[in-house]
């Protein structure tokens, strides 16, 4: 039962589907509809005049959705052409402040971040990598983008990431390198990680710039030499175990690397990669791996079909992985030590 409409669906084909389901499976659909007076009933069996009166509200809720994203579209356009805040995340070494008009907000320089910006720049310029900087930065515990944002709202820092709860988010040297790569260094308004330009094709400023122009060149040229033209469009994953297989040292996931040559490859732990150091980092061959989890999988499923990667996660389904030994017989090479495999699922099959 819902109040409205617009509260089940939001569109002409969802109610649609929600019609067809509620006949497949013999259930009666109730809007209360409160102004009208009496509700609207649907039943496995509706009529059509039913069934055209849902569509018609549906319908409603439909252009009354369009309406709704267009205003907010066209508002937010406005605030960035004006170079004021309209709210999200700010960006790093930026703050909310007063817009000298008056009239809403816009952003200035943290003094606190944006000295730390100057800092990390220097450590880029002479030669620290930026998993080192990232190790550093936790080390001293200072708070990543989103937790100094939250901090200046004065709220709690941390949060939830992939299923798991966080008092404090950790540096990373992808953060660093969203940070460092950003024209809101220049002072620039930046939607999608693209400079936002007036009607003449001059950058719409938020306020007083961290860097030159110049500066923020030599560092880009800077980050360019060390990514060695390597650097591509982030694609989906396609490895099974994404998600599903975790390091038992630090608990952290474990991503697949590739074997150059082989028709198999690895999942290994990506600790250094969030600027930590993991005590027992943890591999394995991902053909073994996935065996043994799809073989472990099937037996307690009862199942002996495909198995995605989207079912292993929508059920819960997590294999830890433990370090191995280094050396060994040959027999190590006919399959994987099972007593460093942990198969547990989080949810009910």
């Amino acid at each position: 039962m819902w109040s409205h409409v617009d509260r089940a669906v939001r569109s002409v084909a969802h109610m649609a589907e929600l019609v067809a389901w509620g006949r497949q499976h013999a259930r009666t659909l109730v809007f209360a509809m409160p102004e009208a007076g009496h509700p609207i009933v649907v039943t496995p069996r509706a009529d059509g005049c039913t069934i055209r009166r849902c569509m018609e509200l549906a319908h409603d809720a439909e252009q009354e959705a369009r309406t709704i994203s267009n205003r907010l579209t066209s508002s937010h356009e406005a605030l960035r052409a004006a170079g004021r805040y309209g709210g999200g995340l700010v960006p790093f070494g930026y703050r909310k402040a007063p817009h000298p008009s008056g009239s809403g907000w816009c952003l200035a320089p943290d003094p606190e971040s944006a000295a730390l910006v100057r800092t990390i720049i220097e450590d880029v310029h002479a030669g620290r990598s930026l998993i080192a900087i990232a190790r550093r930065l936790n080390e001293s515990r200072v708070p990543v983008p989103r937790d100094r944002h939250a901090q200046l709202q004065g709220r709690p820092m941390g949060g939830r990431r992939h299923g798991r709860d966080f008092e404090r988010f950790r540096w990373t040297s992808g953060t660093l390198s969203k940070v460092l790569r950003s024209p809101s260094l220049m002072g620039h308004r930046t939607h999608g990680g693209q400079t936002v330009r007036d009607e003449s094709g001059d950058p719409v400023l938020i306020g007083e710039s961290l860097l030159t122009n110049d500066e923020f060149d030599v560092l880009q040229d800077a980050l360019l030499r060390r990514s060695n033209g390597t650097r591509s469009p982030r694609r989906g994953t396609t490895a099974l175990l994404t998600g599903v297989a975790y390091c038992s040292g630090c608990d952290g996931r474990m991503y697949f690397a590739i074997r150059k040559g082989y028709p198999y490859g690895d999942y290994v732990c990506r600790t250094t990669a969030r600027g930590e150091v993991c005590p027992a980092p943890a591999a394995m061959r991902s053909d073994w791996l996935e065996g043994y989890v799809l073989s472990r999988y099937r037996r307690v499923a009862a199942t002996d079909g495909d198995v995605p990667r989207e079912r292993l996660l929508r059920d819960g389904v997590v294999v830890t992985v433990g370090k191995g030994r280094s050396g060994g017989a040959p027999s190590r090479l006919t399959g994987p030590d099972t007593s460093r495999l942990t198969f547990t699922r989080r949810a009910r099959l």
